[in-house]
């Protein structure tokens, strides 16, 4: 039973209130929740909201981007539009990002969820806890099911604030689930500054994020016009201003919110309405917060001074502690009329906050250097240990070895715990109280280094003229090549050479050895030279010591470079003969090895055994929230899968795949993922489909061309495979054909060499055909996927020669062998059909139906039309299936339909499927209706039956 989804005030209510992180991050859900009395305006930018809100209630999922500068008014907008939603209740996420708090990860996704009652919560373990080391896509695939569980009372309203601060794990989870709501009463509100990296949240695109949402808007929002500030001036001084006063006002201010707010707090009326009394300047809003602060008593200004440096929502009395202020109740009075502050009496802690960063930024530099030192002091008395750190860099005047000391142990900690955000942080603090320049320098390049292998390349963009001022040296030239390598650009790998050289003659610098190496191997994989890159990396396992953090992926990336070097049966080898040996320190560790474990299965022809492996891998890293590069991963899943004839499972994976790469924007796995993706469609005639995955997978190859050549070379032999077109594949296959061995064609030759040797045959090339059969049969030895291709591809070749006794003899031995886990029902089919037709030549016509017959039943299982097409005269006179389900008319269904149906064939509940194909539980029921509605069914076992009967065909 789904139970009552909670509405806004449940969402909202009361909760204790403790000192750490989750505090924080409920008091500033909190800070969203409440209106704006001083609100006025935005009637139209309000009416689009309300459609997107429409569409919402219709189950269309819907997004709202509201942009413009600091203080425009996009919170008051969004403030103003929940106040006049809260009679209906709708169940209400909320967030509000902060500069403080981006490298806390998924500090977003907790605000969003502080509010959740324990109980629902309880069921999603990645949101009820803190797992740094999770991948954000599984975050997010618990948030779309938490969402799905409160639709079942009217829209859910996501919304999130400043979210160009949003931490980067956060913002990718985010725009996982924008990417997956589907028919869903969702509407998710996002508020960004436009004058700060407009568009960006955690290092992500904003307009890219909504932009694949049918139902979407983007608000820009300038200043309020003449008839908002006459309504604002009217409120503010208790009668209507004159119309000349008004456009005074407008000129002054330019309609800016805030500065018209403060302004008009701090001039009276009589001075405004005065044309010859100037107002205030400078015309800045920082100028006049100042001359607000200078007007209010000491004690107001002291507690207002506090509440600036504890930054967030904060309790009053901490707030009154930090600036010792003895009645804090009397000083917020001031700070309340003159709406500087916000407080929340009906909370327990009562917190207090400063209304916009704008002020808050005032405030602080508005504080004369010792009285913020003192007030820093204070606060990290009071403080959790994680917040303390920031006051008691900002306490200290001068340097301090033993701060940074401390600083650089909590980084370790936060590195070992899989926090690699937030040791950069600490180390970057350390590095400014840091005694001598050398150890300044120091902590700054280590500081970078974990920021680039946790992959933010936004944070060490601003660190970079530092960086390069540094003094040359091992760890300069590893960050410096770190940054290089993912952006290609020149100069990387011999940065990373420097590296590796000058740390082995240093001590103390294995971990910069190590990730030299790595990165260095990965460069040499990405253009082309496996050969180069399993060399080093073998020499990066055998670093003492290697950090466990590094040695799965090392060992890893060794074996995909083996892999590229030597194949995928030799790596294999070696791989497991390694992790047999080595000892697992984690559960993080045993995804890893088992997910490059399943790849390596995979490209060596033991097609099931890989589908064990990465299916676990993927189980593992769920259940345990740790990573295992699931963009990859998904897609060798569906790879093996297409193999093994289980197309709608194939087709599933690689849309995951493409929707993590896409969702935390890793460009390397497109170019692969695409390439996967478009098998199955072109398999099954769907050309235009077919036609752009594979255009896509060459757009991305652009941007490395020889990493992704073999890709797009595949993605078009598979294509044109499927039209029967042997000299286009032949024309594909060249790129792979031409390329350095260890580039990729050595690792993907179970993929390709059947397509090239089939090709060659088709063209009648039988020479050729011949030398390259004879590869076909030597791989084959050690590669199970390849046994029914040899038998199919060595009858046909000595058909086409002429040889039909020993054509019959090959492929009536290839059908006549016990069937394999690893054979492939299409490889099969062709076989089935090669047969069919040399015995129908022969006048065999009874034998020749069997083979026909198993030929049609297998590619009509696979859903394989333009196979079927093309035969379809050897296929005419054979007796149509006894199955009344054949004539279930999947090809009628979208996509997800199709994915759905095949999912309850398979028994799955609808919660199963809503997690399996990572959608919301209201998107499985919305598709399910109309299934139902298309074929004229009752209900879910009837569908079930139908689509049961459909899959038998293939046994």
């Amino acid at each position: 039973m789904t139970p009552q989804a909670p509405g806004a005030s449940d969402l909202l209510g009361p909760q204790d209130a403790g000192r750490g992180a989750a505090a924080r991050q409920e008091q500033r859900a909190v800070v969203s929740a409440n209106g704006d009395t001083t609100f006025v305006g935005r009637a139209a930018e309000l009416e689009r909201m309300d459609q997107c809100l429409r569409q919402a209630w219709c189950g269309k999922a819907s997004s709202v981007l509201v942009q413009g500068p600091a203080g425009i008014g996009k919170t008051a907008l969004v403030r103003h539009w929940l106040a006049r939603l809260a009679p209906e209740n709708h169940p209400v996420l909320r967030a509000a990002c902060d500069t403080a708090e981006e490298d806390l990860a998924y500090g977003v996704i907790g605000q969003l969820t502080s509010r959740v009652p324990s109980v629902l919560l309880s069921r999603f373990p990645l949101l009820a806890g803190t797992t740094p080391t999770a991948e954000p896509f599984h975050v997010g695939a618990e948030l779309l099911e938490l969402i799905g569980e409160l639709q079942s009372g009217g829209p859910v309203l996501i919304v999130v604030d400043d979210v160009q601060w949003a931490d980067r794990p956060s913002a990718q989870a985010l725009g996982f689930v924008l990417r997956r709501l589907e028919a869903d009463a969702v509407l998710t509100v996002l508020i960004a500054r436009s004058s700060t990296d407009p568009g960006r949240a955690g290092g992500l695109d904003l307009p890219h994020l909504i932009a694949g949402m049918p139902h979407s808007c983007d608000l820009t929002l300038t200043g309020l016009d003449t008839t908002d500030v006459a309504e604002l001036a009217a409120r503010v001084y208790g009668r209507s201003v004159a119309t000349a006063t008004v456009e005074r006002l407008r000129d002054h201010t330019d309609g800016h919110a805030l500065y018209l707010q403060t302004l008009l707090a701090e001039v009276p009326l009589e001075r405004v309405s005065r044309q010859q009394t100037s107002l205030p300047v400078p015309t800045s809003l920082a100028q006049a917060l100042r001359r607000q602060l200078d007007a209010l008593p000491g004690p107001a200004r002291g507690l207002v001074e506090g509440i600036a440096v504890l930054s967030g929502p904060a309790p009053l009395a901490t707030a009154a502690q930090v600036a010792s202020v003895p009645e804090p109740d009397s000083a917020l009075e001031p700070l309340l009329a003159n709406g500087m502050v916000r407080w929340w009496p009906s909370h327990p802690t009562t917190p207090v906050a400063i209304d916009h960063a704008l002020q808050r930024d005032a405030i602080l530099d508005a504080i004369a250097p010792r009285r913020l030192r003192e007030l820093h002091a204070a606060a990290a008395a009071l403080v959790d240990r994680p917040a303390s750190w920031s006051h008691r860099v900002a306490a200290t005047h001068g340097s301090d070895a033993q701060l940074a000391r401390e600083l650089e142990q909590a980084a370790t900690d936060s590195h070992t715990g899989g926090e690699d955000d937030r040791a950069a942080t600490l180390l970057l603090w350390a590095s400014e109280v840091a005694a001598t320049r050398a150890e300044r320098e120091r902590l700054l390049l280590i500081a970078a280094a974990h920021l680039l292998w946790a992959q933010q390349y936004t944070r060490v963009e601003p660190l970079l003229s530092r960086i390069e001022a540094a003094e040359p040296g091992p760890l300069r030239s590893l960050v410096l090549g770190g940054y290089a390598t993912p952006r290609r650009e020149p100069g990387a790998a011999a940065l990373l050479t420097d590296a590796l050289r000058a740390s082995r003659s240093e001590a103390d610098t294995a971990f910069v050895s190590a990730m030299a190496g790595t990165w260095l191997g990965i460069n040499h994989i990405l253009e082309g030279r496996g050969a180069h890159a399993e060399p080093l990396l073998r020499e990066v396992l055998a670093t003492d010591p290697l950090e466990p953090q590094l040695a799965p992926w090392a060992l890893g990336t060794w074996g995909l470079a083996r892999a590229y070097a030597r194949g995928a049966r030799a790596a294999l080898a070696e791989y497991d003969t390694i992790t047999r040996t080595a000892p697992t320190h984690s559960a993080a560790e045993r995804a890893i090895q088992r997910g490059y474990r399943g790849m390596l299965h995979m490209w060596a022809g033991d097609l099931t055994d890989a589908q064990h492996e990465l299916t676990a891998a993927l189980d593992l890293a769920r259940a345990e929230g740790c990573a295992v590069t699931a963009e990859f991963t998904y897609a060798n899943l569906a790879a093996s899968q297409y193999f093994l004839g289980d197309w709608d499972a194939a087709v599933i994976n690689a849309d995951l795949a493409l929707a993590i790469a896409d969702a935390e924007e890793k460009p390397w796995a497109f170019s692969y993922a695409y390439s996967v993706a478009s098998w199955v469609p072109a398999g099954r005639g769907a050309w235009q489909r077919a036609h752009r995955l594979a255009q896509q997978s060459q757009q991305w190859t652009r941007v490395m061309p020889v990493y992704g050549a073999p890709h797009v070379a595949l993605a078009e032999a598979v294509l044109a495979q499927a039209r029967g077109d042997h000299p286009a594949v032949l024309t594909a296959l060249r790129a792979v054909l031409d390329a350095r061995p260890d580039s990729g064609p050595l690792a993907f030759q179970t993929w390709w060499r059947p397509l090239y040797v089939e090709a060659l045959i088709g063209t009648g090339d039988l020479d050729a055909a011949g030398t390259a059969l004879a590869d076909l049969v030597a791989l084959a030895g050690e590669a199970p996927s390849l046994r029914l291709s040899v038998a199919w591809l060595s009858g046909l070749l000595a058909q086409e020669r002429g040889d039909t006794r020993r054509a019959r003899d090959l492929f009536t031995e290839g059908l006549g062998r016990p069937a394999g886990v690893d054979d492939p029902p299409l490889h099969r089919a062709m076989l089935a059909h090669s047969h069919g037709r040399l015995l129908s030549g022969s006048g065999e016509h009874r034998p020749a139906a069997a083979s026909f017959t198993e030929a049609r039943e297998l590619l009509s299982a696979l859903g394989a039309e333009p196979f079927l097409t093309r035969f379809q005269d050897d296929f005419a006179d054979r007796p149509p299936s006894p199955h009344p389900a054949a004539r279930l008319p999947l090809a009628e269904l979208t996509d997800r339909e199709r994915d759905i149906a095949q999912l309850i064939g398979r028994g799955l509940t609808n919660r199963e499927i809503a997690a399996r194909l990572f959608v919301s539980s209201k998107t499985v029921e919305y598709h399910l209706s109309r299934i139902y509605q298309k074929f004229s069914l009752e209900g879910r076992r009837e569908l079930r039956n139908l689509v049961q009967q459909h899959n038998s065909l293939s046994v």
